[in-house]
């Protein structure tokens, strides 16, 4: 990152990290006004609505993983339509039947020694006024043996709450781009359409906290402790796992062990077990030494993540699946598939790793191909959760040997309640991890389809953007004008698209619910029609603020850490400098619209060099400074 923390000491004061909070667990809290707690448990319902379907989505990805077609059925409603690949399918039943003759060769799983991974990123999922729909636009990457090795979809989609369970009632993949390994992907139209939004950046970036509701009454004041330490739970739960990611790119090794409890284990499976820092510390070095060198890529994406939250309110499940891209320029390069099924446990107000257990699917080697690289052999696979919409037990195919860890029974985290101010407090700051995370997606997208105005209001009146290699610009109509300098219109026929996918989010709300910081990772395929894709990866470090009731970033800060010439020669054959060879010069921009505050130091993707990356967060076990800590 360039050198100007100084300017961004003062400008990003506001944004104080805070762990998320379960004080609000089971006493009943004092409250005197029916009214307010109608409003309070609508907008509870409204939040836990937005999860609820989010969850539904990750948990599609999760079953097309291991080839549980039945269980993707299950997801839609009855009369729930899927429209997928140029194929067009309604209830349940058809919608299993389709899956698994498409993809499973007419068998449940998936055939033996294939991959089939579908990484679903950016979502942007909005509530119907009554809360009883839900609207909700996606992008997927998938990633397959076979033929069609590159896919990716826009994904946009229906939903419905039916007999108090959330269900798809439709899904449309818009395709973008396929491919085979060897060759890569191209863009699958001439003229690659926009797809209507059904957001705008204020519906994306409203908290869910200002429903209007009948009053209630005071007898249901203790479903609202618990309600909220769950959401908490869950935050911090994610915020966790995504941290986690992100030490391991790095090869932050100390900083990984710290994250375990002292007597956490770290199961990986086929592997070994290891137990307590110190063991955790020494398998984690199996993988070289602590640190990056000149030329090597460790980066593990975590995707399709779902967050089980115990009864008792201090312990958790997280599932999901980490995406390798390693490798070292001028060498080897591979791609990974893990599932994790992780079990977190709190202790006073932090939440550490008690038990991380990794299942290998795949590996293979980026020139060579799933087809023709190494598929994990083993039939064993994290249990899951029961189904989101049916609430009926996974059932698996002959070929999978699921392993079930539950939920240990921990104590119930009783300790007092606070005020009714202090539960929409909490409230406030739950939704705004959703309300963060939409605009987020939102600002991907809208970069997408080059909708500069509509980029230009998710941010605050006075907010700032930077252009890459460029400046900083302050202001809405600045920002406007900047990308419009740069970028110019959308143009047709468009013939490419850079696919601006930010992703694994660690969000840290201000203890007022009012302002936040969000460290996401851009992992960005670029697609055209007459030359292969490429790709290129980042790094945001942004500050968000509430103003006029919406979330909007106040300052948007990218980091390019590496990209790729072309898909074929991929992250290990670039030659020294490729990051300012490669990238678009900024001459222009700085000629026609000079920035208000222009880049000092390094402006363009160091690798293969290494560089610093900036955190704005200290280890949130041990309170480990990392090298590099925001102001």
């Amino acid at each position: 990152m360039i050198a100007r923390r100084p300017f961004l000491g003062a400008l990003l004061s506001s944004g104080a990290a805070v762990a998320a909070s379960g004080r609000l667990a089971a006493a009943p809290l004092p409250l005197d006004d029916e009214a307010r707690l109608g409003r309070l448990l609508a907008g509870l319902d409204r939040t836990e609505s937005l999860r609820a379907v989010k969850r539904l989505q990750a948990s599609f990805a999760q079953y097309v993983h291991h080839g549980l077609w039945d269980e993707i059925g299950a997801l839609f409603a009855a009369d729930g339509t899927l429209a997928w690949d140029g194929a067009v399918m309604m209830g349940p039943p058809a919608i299993a039947a389709h899956l698994r003759k498409a993809i499973g060769g007419g068998m449940d799983g998936l055939p033996a020694g294939t991959v089939h991974a579908q990484l679903l990123m950016t979502p942007v999922v909005t509530l119907s006024p009554s809360g009883e729909q839900a609207r909700g636009r996606w992008h997927e990457v998938r990633m397959a043996s076979g033929p069609h090795a590159w896919a990716a979809s826009l994904l946009t989609a229906d939903y419905a709450r039916l007999d108090g369970r959330w269900r798809i009632t439709r899904l449309v993949n818009h395709p973008i781009f396929a491919g085979p390994f060897d060759t890569g992907w191209r863009n699958l139209s001439d003229d690659l359409p926009v797809i209507p939004y059904a957001y705008t950046p204020d519906s994306a970036g409203r908290p869910e906290t200002g429903a209007d509701a009948a009053p209630q009454p005071t007898d249901r004041l203790s479903e609202v402790g618990p309600r909220l330490a769950a959401l908490a739970a869950e935050d911090a739960a994610r915020n966790l796992q995504h941290i986690y990611g992100y030490y391991i790119d790095r090869k932050m090794w100390d900083d990984v062990a710290d994250l375990f409890a002292p007597e956490g284990v770290l199961t990986i499976d086929g592997v070994g077990r290891f137990q307590g820092r110190a063991a955790i510390l020494q398998a984690l070095e199996r993988d070289g030494p602590a640190g990056l060198r000149h030329g090597e890529l460790n980066d593990h994406p975590q995707f399709n993540l779902t967050v089980e939250i115990a009864p008792s309110g201090v312990e958790a499940r997280v599932r999901g699946l980490d995406l390798g891209m390693t490798g070292r320029n001028g060498g080897d390069a591979a791609w990974t598939f893990t599932t994790f099924d992780n079990r977190f446990l709190k202790r006073g107000d932090t939440w550490a790793i008690a038990g991380m257990r990794l299942y290998p699917d795949a590996r293979a080697d980026y020139y060579k191909g799933w087809d023709g690289g190494q598929s994990a052999t083993s039939r064993r696979i994290a249990a899951f959760p029961v189904n989101p919409a049916s609430g009926m037990a996974v059932r698996y195919p002959a070929n999978l040997a699921p392993v079930s860890h539950p939920f240990n029974g921990e104590a119930i985290d009783a300790r007092p309640g606070g005020s009714i101010a202090e539960a929409e407090t909490a409230l406030a700051r739950a939704a705004a991890f959703d309300a963060i995370e939409n605009i987020s997606s939102a600002l991907g997208q809208y970069l997408n389809d080059s909708r500069w105005y509509e980029l230009s209001r998710l941010f605050t009146v006075d907010g700032w953007r930077k252009s890459p290699s460029a400046g900083y610009y302050q202001g809405r109509d600045r920002i406007w004008q900047m990308q419009m300098t740069r970028n110019g219109p959308l143009r047709r026929p468009r013939a490419f698209i850079p696919l601006h996918l930010r992703i694994q989010p660690v969000i840290h709300v201000a203890p007022d619910g009012r302002s936040a910081k969000l460290r996401t990772r851009l992992l960005q395929f670029n697609s055209a029609n007459a030359r292969e894709g490429s790709m290129t990866a980042g790094m945001y470090e942004d500050q968000l603020a509430i103003e006029d009731g919406i979330w909007r970033f106040s300052f948007d800060d990218i980091d390019h850490i590496w990209l790729t010439e072309s898909y074929a020669k991929g992250w290990a054959r670039l030659p020294e400098g490729a990051g300012q060879a490669l990238s678009r010069s900024p001459a222009a921009l700085l000629q026609t619209m000079p920035p208000d505050r222009p880049i000092e130091g390094r402006a363009y993707p160091p690798f293969p060099a290494i560089d610093r990356l900036w955190f704005h967060y200290r280890n949130p076990v041990s309170g480990r400074t990392p090298p590099n800590l925001l102001p």
